[in-house]
């Protein structure tokens, strides 16, 4: 397995998905203080928080800009497969279908993870920086951990319900598919999240469970995290039968 994750991590640092990836993690932090500054400046009544931009940046990343880019890493790590004819070459080795794709979802993961911590990095630099010029509140040590706490429960939320879009990448041997699908459900995303169905709705329960806030939306938290756990493990069992009926010769 070591191998497997080893050689996707290499033929990502090839790929341009990486940069993508990274630099997504970086524009909803930046968008999101420039609007929180502009609008403390009109309005003094609204200072600056650390906890202010923390908010307002997970909610693009959860409902928005998170889902969109990382569905496109979670199809390009499998579509590359298909689009650049590698399969037959990984199998010519003794790997097992169950364990290649098994690595596909840890890198995957990982992926996931690494796109919060740097939007929690760049939360944490920005602030700082605005704090030389601006008053930015709760700046402190404790803040810090507590929001890095939340992006990662936030990324583990995010994972979830990003492997339907393997499934489809498998399905469809392609990008096309899985790209339109997300891009709906980011659209029902920003319209149902203030609706009676957001806390059923899987890839809006997870911001709202993330923030505590199934309850307003009139769903507990059993509901919110098993609507996601079933998304989840739909997805990847979808993804490994689907995978082991693959004619890859």
């Amino acid at each position: 397995m070591a191998d497997i994750l080893c050689c996707e991590w290499i033929k990502l640092k090839r790929s341009k998905i990486l940069l993508i990836g990274i630099s997504g993690s970086f524009i909803v932090p930046f968008l999101v203080t420039v609007n929180d500054i502009r609008i403390s400046l009109s309005n003094p009544q609204a200072p600056l928080s650390l906890g202010g931009i923390y908010e307002d940046t997970i909610m693009f990343i959860m409902l928005l800009f998170g889902p969109l880019v990382m569905a496109l890493v979670a199809t390009y790590l499998v579509s590359r497969e298909y689009t650049e004819k590698t399969l037959k070459t990984v199998f010519a080795v003794p790997v097992g279908r169950r364990q290649f794709l098994t690595g596909k979802f840890i890198i995957l993961f990982i992926l996931v993870l690494l796109f919060m911590i740097l939007s929690w990095l760049d939360i944490i630099v920005i602030s700082i920086i605005c704090n030389l010029f601006l008053e930015v509140a709760q700046i402190n040590p404790l803040s810090a951990v507590f929001i890095l706490v939340q992006m990662l429960k936030g990324g583990i939320l995010l994972f979830a319900t990003l492997t339907p879009f393997v499934y489809l990448a498998l399905r469809t041997k392609g990008s096309l598919v899985p790209f339109i699908a997300i891009a709906a459900i980011s659209l029902f995303n920003v319209v149902l999240s203030g609706s009676p169905i957001a806390g059923v709705y899987p890839w809006t329960a997870s911001y709202l469970l993330l923030t505590g806030r199934l309850a307003q939306a009139g769903s507990g938290g059993l509901e919110g995290m098993s609507v996601i756990l079933f998304v989840c493990v739909s997805g990847i069992g979808a993804s490994f039968i689907r995978f082991q009926k693959e004619d890859i010769v």
